[in-house]
């Protein structure tokens, strides 16, 4: 009697977690992208893959990755990493890219930063993202590891997660300077705190934690 308890347990811990998937809100990977990060964390993915969303604010790493035409030859064409930022509420989306054929058009397209890129939601509607090249790490691989070259981005670019919401600290605290050289930060001091946090090393902040204890 206990083993069937055992198993009448698994079986509903087993069909709540399929119904979770089921129910979860993902995004499409398309057809030559592969996904590398979301949210800040590494999230394997390639073609024809699913990946949850958050409901909210979501940032995801991805390049273009395909085997194009090369004269009589075919060639791996592999873009520069991207990262994107959208808000979803509660849509399965799909992410997309313009196909190529020929390796030096994609070659030419990229360089020029002239490449289609769309997300949309299961009705065909367009969904707003921002959209910008993620510069790699310093040294001989610099997009060996793309976790860390997103959160050297984020840091160097304000912009931290908070709940639901992905927060651009730049827009909230404005740096202005005088004819005279002073420098002058508007926006609420909080939102200045926040700014320089992100900006500081990780000996800065600790020793910014300390004094902020040290003030209590």
């Amino acid at each position: 009697m206990e083993g069937n308890g055992l198993i009448r347990t698994l079986c509903v811990a087993f069909t709540m977690l399929f119904c979770s998937l089921a129910n979860a809100v993902t995004i499409e990977i398309g057809t030559d992208i592969q996904t590398y990060v979301l949210n800040g964390k590494e999230a394997d993915a390639g073609s024809g893959d699913k990946i949850r969303l958050k409901d909210g604010d979501n940032q995801i790493v991805v390049r273009y990755k395909s085997i194009l035409k090369d004269g009589s030859r075919t060639k791996l064409f592999e873009s520069k990493p991207y990262v994107f930022q959208f808000t979803n509420t509660a849509k399965n989306l799909s992410l997309s890219v313009e196909r190529f054929r020929k390796y030096i058009k994609a070659e030419k397209a990229f360089e020029k930063g002239n490449v289609e890129w769309s997300i949309e939601d299961t009705n065909g509607k367009d969904i707003p993202f921002q959209l910008d090249e993620l510069p790699g790490n310093p040294g001989f691989l610099p997009y060996d590891d793309l976790p860390k070259a997103l959160a050297t981005y984020n840091k160097k670019n304000g912009i931290y997660f908070e709940g639901q919401e992905i927060k651009d600290l730049n827009e909230e605290v404005v740096v202005a300077v005088s004819e005279t050289g002073k420098v002058e930060l508007t926006g609420d001091a909080l939102a200045q705190l926040k700014l320089w946090y992100t900006k500081a090393s990780k000996e800065e902040r600790k020793a910014f934690r300390k004094w902020v204890i040290d003030q209590e």
